[in-house]
């Protein structure tokens, strides 16, 4: 009989669901005989809370900063997340996740988002479920609403070793506490050829190329300041920048390349070859979202970040800027200022990369792997 395991996330944002389908794909390539299911809980929650809690979210974290950062505070300690995630356990818990839940019944939840992890909590207590628990935190921060069930979890899965003393304060136990890195398993459909990837992008190959990752959710356009700047400047360096689903944020910067007859940049929509044009990268410039950080230090691909939100994203820039593998700008003056030195000066970059090769997180899916078949097959 097939082993079931059930990977939750919730789409605030597009990190937990990256996770969880780096996850699923990995495993099944390693067993075939795994039944997995990923779901998204919003597709789960009331209607029009489930909904207008994404929008408020997404508008507070890409809008008003300072406000996500103030709510991200307020609910980091274990009263006030306590309440915070019995509040929003109320989005979830109606007839039809309960069915789910009494239906698949999982061997093992991989939770990559805390709402999972409180779930299946939730439905073990009630005797629905009895599910085996493992929580994957997916920023280089663990908030309190991902411990709010440590005592029900197999292990914790964090991004650096740097997180376990503040946990284990918490009261989380040592050994439950897993340092792997954030589990990711980037793949190309085929293998990676350079000359191939720059023909593709009519690139000589004689410059240095920085991959922009600028979409951003919700039509959000705060990355143009930052690309106008670089392509005001006619700086000699090729990009390309990944507008994801925004059409609004790829129409401008198109215009723009108009305007500054920028022979040099590229821009591309949803892009489903990011492991590609990762490999293809000098450096990126990307917002500090815990996933897209992890796949450029897998990469070793040294990062350039824009854009807080607030929050998460404020430990994964610290994060990031303390081990060396990157720097943080506030302002297009300041990023155009560093990308100058960068094309001036490559021992910038090499240092940097010589730092992301002393991380060795790319293994964290298989030691996750081997971790998920342990407790799976206990009995």
């Amino acid at each position: 009989m097939k082993k079931k395991i059930l990977i939750p996330y919730a789409s605030y944002g597009s990190g937990h669901k990256a996770i969880a389908k780096y996850i699923e794909d990995y495993f099944l390539k390693q067993n075939s005989e795994l039944e997995i299911k990923t779901i998204d809980l919003l597709e789960f929650s009331m209607p029009i809370i489930g909904k207008w809690s994404q929008k408020v979210n997404g508008y507070l974290m890409l809008k008003v900063p300072s406000i996500h950062n103030l709510v991200y505070k307020i609910f980091d300690n274990r009263i006030s997340g306590a309440i915070a995630d019995n509040v929003s356990m109320s989005l979830f818990k109606n007839k039809s996740m309960a069915d789910f839940f009494k239906s698949y019944n999982p061997d093992l939840t991989i939770a990559t988002h805390f709402f999972g992890s409180s779930l299946i909590t939730y439905y073990n207590k009630k005797e629905i479920t009895r599910s085996k628990l493992i929580t994957v935190v997916t920023d280089y921060e663990a908030h309190e609403l991902w411990v709010n069930d440590y005592k029900t979890d197999s292990y914790l899965i964090v991004g650096d070793s740097s997180e376990i003393s503040s946990l284990v304060k918490r009261g989380v136990s040592k050994e439950k506490i897993k340092a792997f890195g954030i589990p990711i398993a980037p793949s190309t459909k085929e293998k990676f050829n350079k000359v191939n990837s720059l023909k593709k992008y009519n690139f000589e190959g004689d410059r240095l190329i920085c991959v922009f990752f600028g979409g951003g959710g919700n039509g959000s356009t705060t990355s143009i300041p930052y690309i106008k700047k670089l392509l005001k400047n006619k700086l000699d360096l090729d990009i390309i920048f990944i507008a994801g689903r925004n059409e609004k944020s790829k129409e401008k910067v198109d215009e723009l390349i108009k305007i500054y007859n920028a022979t040099n940049v590229r821009t591309i929509g949803f892009a489903d070859n990011v492991a590609e044009l990762l490999q293809l990268a000098d450096f990126v410039i990307t917002k500090p979202g815990g996933a897209q950080t992890t796949e450029c230090l897998y990469y070793k691909k040294p990062i350039l970040m824009i854009n807080s939100s607030g929050g998460q994203e404020i430990a994964n820039y610290k994060y990031f800027i303390k081990n060396k593998y990157g720097k943080r700008f506030r302002t297009s003056y300041g990023l155009n200022k560093y990308v100058k030195e960068i094309i001036k000066n490559p021992n910038i970059l090499r240092k940097m990369h010589e730092e992301m090769q002393k991380n060795h997180n790319d293994e964290a899916i298989k030691k996750l792997y081997d971790l998920c078949m342990e407790l799976l097959n206990e009995k």
